[in-house]
């Protein structure tokens, strides 16, 4: 592997790149040029946590050669996990593919294809009931 490689182009033209160049691993965010190019810098660790469930955090995965449960795994043991992290975390081991947004403090769940039954029926057992706080 080179010190930056290239692993993921979003359909808009985002890219993202794996830099290993500084001594930590980074990722590097590269807008498309229509958002102006606007570039992010990410630690390895924290991209892996806040991007859970997107194209591109399946794609770093395949570069670095390790299943979802390893690096989960691997940050578990680095952060502490709150009873939030912990439900996801599990309904994402079911196989779930849903995900929260919060806009103006109004949360809603995307979904882009199916998921297994048992990810399903722990979301409307353990996710759905949750109030706006929890």
């Amino acid at each position: 592997m080179s010190e930056i490689e290239e692993f993921s182009v979003s359909t808009n033209g985002d890219r993202w790149f794996l830099d290993m160049s500084g001594g930590e691993a980074v990722v590097l965010h590269v807008g498309n040029e229509s958002s102006g190019g606007h570039e992010t810098r990410t630690p390895l660790a924290d991209f892996l946590r806040e991007k859970a469930g997107k194209p591109e955090h399946a794609a770093l995965l395949q570069v670095l050669g390790q299943s979802r449960d390893e690096v989960e795994h691997q940050l578990s043991e680095k952060v502490a996990e709150t009873s939030s992290h912990k439900t996801a975390m599990e309904y994402m081991r079911l196989g779930g593919r849903r995900l929260a947004k919060v806009d103006d403090n109004i949360v809603t769940s995307l979904t882009w294809e199916d998921e297994p039954e048992e990810a399903a029926a722990f979301w409307q057992a353990q996710v759905e009931p949750l109030d706006e706080k929890t």
